[in-house]
Order: structure tokens, then sequence, then C-alpha cells
């Protein structure tokens, strides 16, 4: 088993780097007393995510009326929090892109999924009135990092987790730590720390599933866990974990006391991602 999780944390070095410039952004966002030009000067001195941001915001997709040609024009015209997602979205892409086959995804089924789910707890937690929606939307984003290396394990030993999940009434991340000594929860937290993310910003990831009562007493983590249950209730027949993991019915009525409210979010995530699969095929 030792000999196992040695070979799985080596794959972590593997995985493209993210650029420090993402680390400055993230705490302007929240940064109460930081101005629209902090932002505008920190993402200016990395020219190509100047380049990917302008790209992205003069695409056909985004409807513009005019052209943009500067960041400053674009967060004026976009607000602060779309830009940052914007920016996060392009330099989280590479490694999610990929296709996770030992999970039974396809090339991009991850990053859209991420990317829709990212969408829908950044909704929750308006609707919240949380603080740190980028960190939200970030962590949201990078919570199944974890998969992108264990896949390869979980390919091997996929028989002997289901077996896990079937006969002993385990969730699919729980038979992932039995058969291979490590889930995708604790390497995702793992990498997060590697790539010096903040503390709550790892815990969210590595507790998305909501193992124990405290994170399932966090708004933000449970934020997270809620907005991905909605993409599973929608997605049952992407990835071999579907459905595969407890639901916390106290934490559903915590956040929604109409249950009708559950619906209008699953019909937003589908939006979500039909908006998202017309923008990549746009661009």
């Amino acid at each position: 088993m030792m000999d196992n999780l040695r070979i799985i944390l080596n794959k972590v070095n593997q995985l493209d780097p993210i650029p420090m410039v993402i680390h400055k952004v993230l705490e302007l966002a929240d940064d109460p007393d930081a101005s629209l030009q902090d932002l505008v000067d920190v993402v200016e001195r990395d020219a190509a995510i100047t380049a990917n941001l302008l790209k992205t915001v003069n695409s056909a997709h985004m409807g513009l009326p005019v052209k943009v040609d500067s960041v400053h024009q674009a967060v004026s015209m976009l607000g602060l929090q779309q830009v940052v997602e914007m920016v996060m979205s392009q330099n989280l892409s590479a490694n999610l892109g990929r296709a996770q086959k030992g999970y039974g995804l396809a090339k991009g089924d991850l990053w859209q999924q991420s990317l829709a789910v990212a969408m829908v707890a950044r909704t929750l937690a308006r609707e919240k009135e949380l603080m740190s929606l980028p960190a939200i939307y970030t962590a949201a984003l990078l919570k199944d990092i974890g998969k992108v290396v264990l896949h390869e394990f979980v390919a091997d030993k996929l028989s002997s987790i289901q077996e896990v999940v079937s006969k002993q009434a385990m969730s699919f991340v729980e038979a992932e730590k039995e058969v291979l000594g490590m889930d995708h929860m604790m390497l995702g937290g793992i990498i997060a720390k590697q790539w010096k993310f903040s503390s709550h910003m790892i815990y969210m990831i590595e507790n998305h599933h909501l193992p124990n009562l405290a994170a399932r007493n966090d708004p933000a983590t449970s934020t997270l866990y809620l907005a991905d249950m909605i993409a599973m209730m929608v997605d049952t027949g992407i990835g071999v974990d579907r459905l595969a993991y407890h639901v916390y019915q106290d934490v559903f009525n915590e956040f929604f006391h109409d249950k009708k409210k559950v619906k209008g979010l699953m019909i937003t995530y589908k939006s979500y991602k039909e908006e998202i699969r017309e923008f990549l095929e746009a661009a």
C-alpha cells in the first residue's frame, strides 16, 4: 500500500503548474480594499493571461457591442467577479481538460462539468450571501483535480472499488480510500497545498463530499457539495462514480426549504453546461 501511495504522489509532479499570478488575483478579489486598477495591474503583468482574457472577452459568444482592447476596459465592462472567473477558468483548464479513463470521463467531460458546478456554486453562495465568492468558485473548479492523477489507479482497481461500494455500502470515495489507500478528495487537497492555495480552499477541496460533521457545518464546503450533487443528479450517465455518494438530506434541507429550488437548480446547471459547450465549440 505504501509503494502505491508513493507512486500516486509522484504523479502529482506531472501536472501543469499554476501561474503565480493566480494567487495574486485571488488575494485581490478577496480584499475589500483592493481597487479594479489593482486587478488590472496584476493581470497585465502576464502577457499570456492578458491575451487569453481579451480573446475570450471579444469572442462572438460574449456578444459585446464593442471590441475590447485592454484589461482595464474588460474589467470596466464586465466587473471584477466575471473577469476573475475568466482568469481562473482559463488557467485551470489544461489539467482538467484531459480524459480520465478510470472514471469513465472522455476528454473535456470533467472540465465542462467543473465549470458548470463552479457556476452553480457561485449562484448558491450569492443567495446565501457567503463571502469569498472567487475562492468558492475556484475550489469548485478544482474539487476533482485529484481525479486527474488518480484515474489511472482507479482504472486498475475499478472492479475492486465497485465491489466495495456494492457489498459494503460505501460511497465511491470511501471505496477509493479502502482499495487504493488514497481518495480523490485527499489527493486534491495535497495538490492544492502544493500549489499554495489558501487553507480554506484546501479544506473545501479535500472535504467536498462532506466526510464529517465539521465539513457539513462549513457553509462554503456545503455549497460545493450541493453544487456537485446537483451535477450528479443531472449527469447520471457520465462517469463510473455517478450517484455512488452519500446524500445528506439535512444539508439539502438547510439550503433548500422549497423542494422546487432543487429542480430549478438542475435546470440552471443544464443551461450552464449548454452555454459552456457552445462557447468551447465556438472558441
